[in-house]
């Protein structure tokens, strides 16, 4: 009888360091950011120029701009969980060419900006990034989010007014994505939720989301349920074959269907 009293000790402690691990570090496990900042000029992007904000609690907030037609649409773009900025910002130039005001916003703890990510502070970086938008004169103001960038970008439409909004590889809830992986437990101790199922079903302006339908990071299937979420009339979901979580980005896989609906939006 000892000895299983003894296991059982042994057990609970063993889940409760486990548990306690994954809450101190998840945000280690969810965001993979590159910690050397890289500038528009080194990668060869002079056109974007570099804007510092500041947030409501004092922190700094990194924007790139290309400033484009401001009788088009502007886009304000979200990036993934990992890199920074310069790394998404070659496949955001093809909307500079097209004419289109671009603004990137990086995150805390990504390429030498300090603070770490929370869903509230992200939120609230997000609406600052979109008031300097708004403050510039466009014709209208779109959120693009990528992958986590999605889940950001519902998460804006909670608090700001957009114009339209563009997901791609976007996942349902942080709790249902983390829920599908092979790790024990971690949805008990999840910080951040990020319903974007919650936010899509108050937003009314134009929606496009597209997936991979080999994605087998954020599978298709949380696009699709998005969609049948989203309250709007004016949406539109395509699911492309042969792409997965990666190339539908950086391949570009997804541009003729969000230069498409720029079109669209701006009539």
């Amino acid at each position: 009888m000892k000895k299983w009293c003894k296991r059982l000790v042994i057990v609970f402690i063993i889940g409760i360091a486990y548990l306690a691990g994954l809450y101190l570090l998840q945000n280690h496990l969810l965001f993979f950011p590159s910690r050397h900042y890289i500038s528009p000029q080194e990668i060869g992007l002079e056109d974007f120029a570099e804007i510092s904000l500041t947030a409501s609690d004092g922190n700094p907030i990194r924007l790139w701009y290309e400033t484009g037609d401001k009788t088009k649409p502007a886009v304000l773009f979200l990036h993934g969980n990992a890199g920074q900025i310069a790394t998404f910002a070659p496949q955001l130039h093809v909307l500079v060419q097209a004419g289109y005001g671009v603004l990137a916003m990086e995150y805390r703890g990504f390429a030498e900006v300090p603070g770490s990510i929370r869903q509230t502070t992200i939120f609230n970086d997000a609406a600052h990034a979109f008031d300097f938008l708004k403050e510039q004169g466009y014709s209208r103001n779109v959120v693009y989010g990528y992958s986590f960038g999605a889940a950001f970008s519902l998460g804006l439409t909670s608090l700001r007014s957009v114009d339209g909004l563009i997901l791609t590889a976007p996942f349902y809830s942080l709790n249902k994505i983390v829920g599908e992986k092979p790790v024990p437990f971690a949805r008990w101790v999840l910080k951040d939720e990020y319903p974007s199922y919650q936010y899509i079903a108050q937003f009314t302006k134009p929606l496009l989301i597209v997936h991979g339908k080999q994605d087998g990071l954020i599978p298709y299937r949380h696009a699709e349920s998005l969609f049948n979420n989203a309250v709007t009339s004016d949406k539109q979901l395509y699911v492309l074959e042969g792409q997965n979580h990666n190339t539908i980005y950086f391949e570009g896989a997804n541009l003729p269907y969000i230069l498409d609906y720029l079109e669209k939006i701006q009539k």
